[in-house]
């Protein structure tokens, strides 16, 4: 799957997830964390397939597809400074979607278990994590819903 190169607790720091955050506390999250490079319809992950990681879109667009009724249909388009892998933080994480690259991408990403580690913490910035994973949960859901009602007027959303 592309190439990958290790991340820094700095290059964490500077996600907006992550701004604010001490150093410290994410040499941790960033010791297991890596830069990971996509081309152009290449899968990040597969619908049903058991996740462990949260990743964070840096450059370019992922498709989010469902297989149904015998064929492809597209959820959602996700660009540079999306969130994704939300799957990963649930109990028993399998992918809802598969994930694949529209060109060239660029992703951090980072295990599921360092980030519930970080959140897990007690402290004020553990709080703040917290209310910013679920100001983007909230905003899926609200694109989401967009989507649907949508759905109603215009037909079924489907890719290739």
């Amino acid at each position: 799957m592309g190439t990958t190169v290790n991340v820094s607790a700095a290059e964490l720091a500077g996600l907006p997830l992550f701004e604010g955050v001490a150093l410290a506390d994410l040499a941790t999250l960033a010791a297991d964390s890596i830069r990971r490079s996509l081309v152009d319809g290449e899968t990040l992950v597969e619908a049903g397939e058991p996740i462990s990681e949260i990743h964070w879109l840096e450059k370019g667009q992922l498709a989010l597809r469902v297989r149904h009724d015998q064929r492809w249909v597209l959820v959602s388009t996700l660009h540079t400074g999306d969130l994704l892998g939300w799957s990963a933080l649930r109990q028993d994480p399998t992918a809802l979607s598969t994930a694949r690259a529209i060109g060239p991408a660029v992703l951090i990403s980072m295990p599921a278990s360092g980030l519930l580690a970080l959140l897990a913490g007690g402290s004020a910035q553990s709080e703040l994590l917290l209310k910013r994973l679920f100001g983007i949960a909230t905003q899926h859901l609200d694109e989401s819903r967009g989507q649907l009602l949508q759905l109603g007027r215009e037909g079924v959303i489907s890719a290739g």
